[in-house]
């Protein structure tokens, strides 16, 4: 294999061809979308990513990589598009087979095609018939197909590329053997092979833990809430059993896999999958929990004299420290309290997300933090970027904050810290900053 071609050019696709040419494949990204073709093809990634920008300038300029909306022949086809849901919450693969059409007019005897687009069971199987079909080539003699689902962590997707161990799932011998091949140049990681099916219900399983483990999470927050304890306090010190790691309650699940991929296993094996489907009922109902909260207090600041007031939300990504906003509940609850301007006045801000999608949704931007803060009655803290965590707490003084991951707990502990080891400065302690502090 020399020539690869990796149809999608987004979150995974454009790493994955950068990471390709970076090992001495040729490689021919190609996405039906002209304009993101133009700006990779000028050094733009148009995604976010820490690294990306410098790994494709010296992909391009070192001419193993090139972007193109038309798709080319090649030795080796990766298919990286998306894979929504559409109404009913069924999976939606209309990218994986018109990327399967594309491919079959361009398929040629011996050439390897990888399925990476996270998919339901049975998927790959399916799209080995459409290339079998519309080539008229023979499945498992003239080509070879196979199932190799990504595994990486938003802002971390170069080294976990590279460092993570790689399940691929061919549907012969010899498409596994190929597929380890072509992995083998860029993953440093242990490549494990099992058969497409095992595959690809291999890394639905591992989304739909995540969501669980989240929905248990949330659904701690919710008991705390009720008995007037801080959630964060008590996972905190149950995290300290040896064999206990509960995860951090949030506004919501966003992205595009955990939020979307346990509704394939729900889709696929209704009667099996029970408490994924309450998981999910979980996750869902939380940012509606939320806008209820925060229509609420905005109620009791009328009440107390605010005509309308004034509402900064912190944080619209679908989590810290990226700028997806895919499936994000951040910005399902900012965009559904815009829809109450008779009774707030909303500010957003998020410095990782770019200003062009905020745009999009007619929000008030904050020219910064400092001063959303400082304009707001009240501050909702949705998302908790890095940046937010190294601000003080007395930022909030005067302000009612509704917090839904936890950035004044981590405030507070910080503070609770210094004490512990002797700062010689200890600054005002949290309960006597006049933060009116209220957990989601």
């Amino acid at each position: 294999m020399k020539r690869i071609s990796v149809l999608g050019l987004g979150y995974i696709g454009l790493p994955t061809a950068i990471l390709a040419a970076q090992a001495g494949y040729e490689v021919c990204g190609y996405d039906i979308d002209q304009e993101k073709v133009r700006q990779i093809n000028a050094g733009n990634p148009v995604i976010f990513e820490p690294e990306i920008s410098d790994r494709l300038w010296k992909a391009l300029q070192g001419g193993f990589f090139k972007a193109a909306h038309e798709l080319q022949y090649a030795d080796c086809f990766v298919i990286a598009v998306p894979t929504p849901f559409k109404e009913g919450n069924r999976a939606d693969l209309t990218y994986v087979f018109q990327a399967a059409e594309a491919i079959a007019k361009r398929l040629m005897p011996g050439n390897l095609v990888i399925l990476e687009s996270t998919v339901p069971v049975g998927t790959t199987e399916q799209v080995a018939q459409c290339l079998a079909k519309n080539s008229d080539l023979i499945l498992g003699k003239d080509f070879f197909v196979s199932h190799a689902p990504e595994r990486v962590l938003p802002g971390r997707i170069f080294k976990e590329l590279v460092e993570n161990d790689r399940v691929v799932g061919g549907i012969c011998q010899q498409a596994c053997r190929l597929t380890q091949l072509f992995y083998s140049k860029f993953v440093k990681g242990f490549i494990h092979v099992t058969d497409d099916k095992s595959a690809e219900m291999i890394k639905l399983i591992e989304n739909a833990s995540r969501d669980v483990q989240i929905a248990l999470a949330n659904q701690v927050a919710s008991m705390c809430k009720a008995a007037n304890l801080d959630p964060y306090h008590v996972i905190e010190l149950a995290n300290k059993h040896p064999r206990v790691k509960l995860l951090t309650p949030t506004c919501g699940v966003g992205g595009h896999c955990i939020a979307v991929d346990p509704w394939f296993l729900i889709e696929t094996f209704p009667a099996e999958t029970q408490l994924l489907q309450v998981a999910r009922a979980i996750n869902d109902e939380k940012p509606l929990t939320i806008i209820k909260q925060v229509l609420e207090r905005a109620a009791e600041l009328k009440r107390n004299s605010i005509a309308r007031p004034k509402i900064f939300v912190m944080g619209l990504a679908f989590k810290p420290d990226v700028d997806d906003v895919r499936q994000s509940p951040a910005l399902h609850i900012a965009s559904v309290l815009q829809t109450h301007s008779d009774d707030l006045e909303l500010k957003v801000y998020d410095h990782n997300v770019p200003l062009s999608i905020l745009q999009k949704y007619n929000f008030d931007v904050a020219s910064d933090v400092w001063r959303g803060i400082a304009w707001a009655d009240m501050v909702l803290v949705l998302v908790k970027h890095k940046e937010f965590s190294l601000m003080h707490q007395d930022v909030f003084c005067g302000k009612v904050v509704i917090d839904t991951c936890g950035l004044l707990y981590e405030m507070q502990s910080r503070q609770s810290r210094a004490i512990l080891e002797g700062a010689a400065r200890v600054d005002t302690p949290f309960w006597k900053t006049g933060v009116m502090k209220d957990i989601a």
